[in-house]
């Protein structure tokens, strides 16, 4: 994921952008990160614009099991 590929210096102030971004808590940001929560498709949509880069396309995804 893209969060975890950010330098360590630049991974707090991320996070406080996306949580300030798509209205929710710190820690929040922080279970998205770790996988521990799924994210919103309106936060999907959010953090794609406050990054910059696009995360959650199919191209990105990996294939799904049958």
């Amino acid at each position: 994921m893209y969060l975890l590929t950010l330098p360590l210096k630049d991974s707090s102030k991320m996070v406080v952008r996306l949580a300030e971004a798509c209205k929710v808590p710190l820690h929040t940001v922080h279970n998205w990160r770790g996988g521990l929560c799924r994210i919103p498709e309106l936060a999907k949509d959010k953090i794609e614009e406050v990054t910059g880069v696009k995360i959650f396309h199919s191209e990105n995804l990996p294939p799904k099991s049958e």
